[in-house]
């Protein structure tokens, strides 16, 4: 079977990510592709590269919010990419998409046209910073003839990207369904990134319909940049992996399965 997963962005959020993919190795279920976006595409990244969760957890558990602050004069954003760029080439290398291990697709959004972009050739860590480009806080990034800023400001949860590829069935993960938002924000970061994320809460539902699965951890009590709760995020992520799929024996024969998500399939479109 062919299972496609959609990882969706949300800054800290996007470690749980990592609980999700972890249950479905424990249920040996290996995705053929993933479209990553924002914190997605980093974690979707790392894992199409071939590297193992723990090895992703003990990045996350090295970065903190201080490695990105190079602030920069604001033109076009309070912090430089530049900073962005030189992490993820720490963590990622010179990996073109061709050297993945599994095939990866991120997207970005470009400012010149107002279109989404999809990125699947091409060097990954570059792809990885342009989709992480939160307008106002980092600088847009240039690749070709675009100039490229976050892919959440259109499609937070990519499974549209997915929609040409030939699959059987495709899993979403929506980790900025439960944004907590202070009553009142302490900083310019934190009104941008608020008011950021109230424009996908109300957009980004539609998507759902689009996937056979869509997994929702539940993280309403996790603030969005708090990066200090890590264990806490991948078992919320398991939590919600296992609860989705809870009358799905992933250990049994593919025909069952393809009989579990034909009876869901056909509920849905009525």
């Amino acid at each position: 079977m062919k299972i496609g997963l959609a990882l969706s962005g949300g800054a800290a959020h996007g470690i749980a990510h990592i609980g999700v993919l972890k249950y479905l190795e424990e249920k040996d279920v290996k995705p053929c592709c993933i479209a990553g976006t924002s914190a997605g595409s980093i974690v979707g990244a790392m894992y199409c590269s071939g590297k193992t969760l723990e090895e992703i957890k003990k990045t996350a558990e090295t970065i903190s919010w201080k490695d990105f602050l190079k602030i920069s004069i604001p033109r076009k954003g309070l912090i430089k990419s530049s900073m962005l760029l030189k992490i993820l080439e720490e963590y990622l290398g010179d990996l073109e998409f061709s050297d993945l291990k599994i095939p990866l697709m991120i997207n970005a959004v470009d400012l010149l046209s107002g279109e989404e972009v999809v990125i699947k050739e091409g060097n990954v860590a570059e792809a990885v910073h342009a989709s992480c480009a939160i307008p106002g806080i980092f600088t847009p990034v240039k690749i070709g003839d675009h100039l490229l800023v976050d892919g959440g400001l259109l499609d937070n949860v990519p499974v549209t990207v997915l929609k040409d590829v030939d699959l059987d069935y495709l899993i979403a993960v929506d980790v900025g369904s439960e944004i907590p938002f202070q009553k009142d924000p302490d900083s310019i970061l934190e009104i941008i990134m608020q008011s950021f994320e109230i424009i996908r809460r109300h957009r980004d539902k539609p998507a759902h319909e689009h996937a056979d699965i869509i997994i929702e951890p539940e993280l309403g009590d996790i603030m969005l940049w708090d990066i200090s709760k890590i264990d806490l995020l991948i078992e919320r992520g398991y939590e919600a992996a296992s609860k989705s799929l809870n009358d799905l024996d992933l250990h049994k024969k593919q025909g069952k399965i393809a009989k579990w998500f034909s009876r869901r399939r056909k509920k849905k479109e009525g």
